[in-house]
């Protein structure tokens, strides 16, 4: 039968979402189900100095509140990443004590039979503060600053830990810090040292987490909005002090994620716990506001980057010093600070042969930062590409050609090989469709009548990542025909998982994707990594090649022969395989495994209103091999809309007296709509990675975010010539 992999394919779980058949988290009906509702502080910083519960108590339908002084013995919250520990949002367990860290921190959890009756009693609890100024800038002068190990190139365990086998995953000094970055800066002919800031930006999904935890003779069930099941069956395992094999988490569809799912919140942990102490099902859904105030955002960030190259724009020396935020100290363990990876991108990305690196942290008064989208390169690329425009303007060389010039062949410091890397084809095949050599270099040269015309471009890129995974393939004879059934406990977290399994096992088994079933995201199914890291399609469909090329050794099929006809030959009713993909990290001994790419911006700036529109943007990525081309499509063109947000719009804001989010909802915190996305026109090189798995696919989640904001502040500058370093690029900067 022709090949399905290359093909577009429509998903095939499309119809169950659009007719309310897909099950998310909170629609679970259990029976004699109550609803929790959470209480957080109203100040950022201090202790509870009292809390009055009575009224909540005593209102209708109230069955339990919690609070510090009742809630009971919880253990530690784990600070692992792999299968085998998971991951606690935030290190102190939730209504530990009085103290109070950041804004909306849980002071109480109050359960009732129905959600508006739990809703009126959570108003009634009293709470009384004693507070303290908050810290929630980095530029604070009283906020304390640390310089972790992790931060200089030392071992890491928390960037890149593996889900299924715990992994030390170390960064060598070879490709971090290397040469003699100071007096290489000191000769260089020509510097650029500038500073690049951004907020603190939300992943924002369009589903809040929510949680719904029961017991029945000892064993939880906890039907979650997580884009990690094994790693919450971890937690709250530990959590609730109970053997993880009686946890149980079903997330079959999660409503989007961006890395803020992959740890487990307070409000499963409280759930579960408020259930036990029932004996009856309880529901937690956070509110948005609550997504916003207790759940991992982006850091912001200030990172002075410092070039010195020579007069042909070749690069002599690169210095990147980040500064990033983290929680304040309490006494609690925490195993897995949160750092940042901005310099994993700026050390490896250009031939350079004098690197130096450092990272700051600043301890605020705001909920523990932590993964979203592209996390350290969406950072690195917006602040290490303004700047590699900026020393292309100062040379008066092309920015393309600049970027070729110092084009990496294998990974600096090292020098261990790239897998397969063709970006220099991405920077030819971006700059042919989007018509670069039309571009007039000189700020302010094109126009549109009154409308200032200016032409961006940057770097796209993101490691390659394969983060393990078992499936289990079962073969089965029905009515005549064959047909197959593939299970692991990966989340579909809209990225089309369910499709590019199936897809996948109806290649390697020679059958209709129609006779494919997929079953994912339940922990009695087999181990698999957590949707993140742009990881679980490489570790899926490898696993499903493996688990088919055993299914065909045990029958005795060839593998380019009719695998249904030697199953219905067999006279087996059902014939069944498990593989488990290995876990790359970035790179093996012998090679670095890195995905690339070119984006070109179009903005549209209205200079006496300082309004910009972008108005077209073309990418052409390097990714391996494109199993859905309507699916790869659709994921590049998410990534460029994300970078246009940030770019443009995103920025959560801190009340700096109270500490309180001050746009902390859908009407404050601007992401890009509809009205906003320009003409998108993503491409790839399609050069299969065949070091990295059997198919040659490479993730691409997260690509298409990196290098967005970048191009779009050149375009800006090259229409204007007003260099903003500041996210997001407001009109106010431009007018200012």
């Amino acid at each position: 039968m022709p090949r399905v992999i290359g093909q577009p394919t429509s998903r095939i779980d499309a119809r169950r979402k659009v007719t309310g058949r897909a099950d998310y988290a909170a629609e679970a009906l259990l029976p004699g189900m109550a609803h929790g509702v959470l209480v957080g502080a109203t100040i950022a910083s201090g202790r509870v100095e009292a809390i009055d519960t009575t009224a909540a108590e005593r209102a209708p339908g109230v069955v339990l509140v919690l609070t510090h002084r009742n809630r009971g013995r919880l253990g530690a919250m784990p600070s692992g990443l792999d299968w085998t520990t998971g991951q606690a949002l935030d290190p102190r367990p939730p209504l530990a004590d009085d103290h109070v860290r950041y804004h909306g921190q849980y002071v109480a959890l109050v359960v009732a039979d129905t959600l508006e009756q739990a809703q009126h009693a959570a108003r009634l609890v009293a709470v009384r503060y004693q507070e303290q100024p908050p810290l929630v800038a980095l530029d604070d002068p009283r906020a304390p600053r640390v310089a972790p190990e992790a931060a200089l190139g030392v071992p890491l365990r928390i960037e890149r830990s593996a889900p299924v086998a715990p992994l030390d995953i170390d960064v060598d000094v070879a490709c971090g810090d290397h040469g003699d970055c100071r007096g290489a800066l000191a000769a260089a002919p020509v510097t650029v040292d500038h500073t690049y800031t951004s907020p603190a930006e939300h992943a924002t999904a369009m589903e809040p987490h929510a949680a719904i935890a029961s017991w029945t003779d000892g064993e939880l069930v906890v039907h979650s909005s997580t884009q990690y099941v094994g790693g919450e069956r971890a937690a709250l395992a530990a959590a609730m002090e109970v053997p993880v094999e009686r946890v149980r988490v079903v997330a079959p569809f999660v409503g989007g994620m961006f890395g803020s799912k992959i740890a487990t919140g307070g409000h499963a942990v409280l759930a579960a716990l408020a259930a036990r102490q029932l004996g009856r099902p309880v529901k937690v859904v956070l509110t948005r506001p609550q997504v916003f105030a207790t759940v991992t955002h982006r850091p912001a960030s200030a990172q002075r980057i410092t070039l010195g190259a020579g007069p042909d724009g070749r690069l002599q020396a690169i210095r990147h010093h980040t500064v990033t935020q983290s929680l304040v100290e309490d006494g609690y363990p925490d195993d897995n600070e949160y750092v940042e990876p901005t310099t994993f991108t700026s050390r490896m990305l250009y031939a350079c042969p004098n690197y130096e690196s450092a990272h700051e942290l600043v301890r605020l008064n705001q909920m523990k930062p932590g993964w979203v989208r592209a996390p350290g390169e969406a950072l690195c690329t917006w602040a290490l590409e303004s700047a590699m425009d900026e020393l292309a303007c100062r040379l008066g060389i092309d920015p393309v050609e600049l970027r070729r010039r110092n084009h990496a062949a294998v990974r600096p410091g090292d020098g261990k090989p790239f897998s397969s890397k063709h970006l220099l084809a991405c920077y030819d095949r971006g700059a042919e469709r989007f018509g670069w050599a039309q571009r007039d270099p000189r700020p302010g040269s094109m126009r549109d009548g009154d409308v200032r015309i200016g032409w961006g471009m940057a770097t796209a890129t993101y490691p390659g990542l394969r983060l393990g995974a078992t499936v289990r393939l079962r073969v089965e004879r029905l009515d005549g025909s064959v047909t197959a059934t593939v299970s692991t406990a990966g989340a579909d977290v809209g990225q089309g998982l369910y499709t590019v399994v199936a897809m996948t096992a109806a290649d390697a088994l020679g059958l209709p994707v129609e006779l494919i079933s997929v079953e994912l995201g339940d922990t009695r199914l087999p181990p698999c990594a957590q949707a993140g890291g742009s990881n679980l399609t490489a570790s899926v469909a490898s696993a499903i090649v493996d688990a088919a090329g055993e299914l065909r050794r045990r029958l005795g099929v060839a593998p380019d022969a009719p695998f249904a006809d030697a199953v219905l030959a067999s006279g087996e009713a059902a014939v069944e395989a498990e593989a488990t993909s290995t876990v790359i990290v970035g790179e093996t001994d012998r090679l670095v495994f890195q995905s690339f790419g070119a984006v070109f911006v179009e903005v549209r700036v209205d200079p006496d209103l300082g309004r910009i529109r972008v108005a077209r943007v073309v990418g052409v990525y390097d990714v391996g091999r494109v199993l859905n081309p309507l699916a790869a499509r659709n994921q590049l063109a998410g990534g460029v809309v994300w970078g246009l947000g940030q770019a443009l719009l995103e920025g959560l804001a801190y009340d700096p007296v109270h500490g309180q989010p001050i746009n902390g909802d859908l009407a404050g915190y601007l992401v890009p709509v509809h009205a906003d996305i320009p003409a998108i026109d993503v491409g790839w090189i399609d050069a299969p990675d065949l070091d990295f798995n059997p198919l040659g696919v490479r993730g691409m989640g997260e690509i298409g975010i990196t290098g967005v904001a970048a191009a779009v502040a050149s375009a800006v500058h090259h229409a204007t010539g007003v260099r903003v370093r500041d996210l997001p690029i407001s009109p106010e900067r431009l007018l200012g």
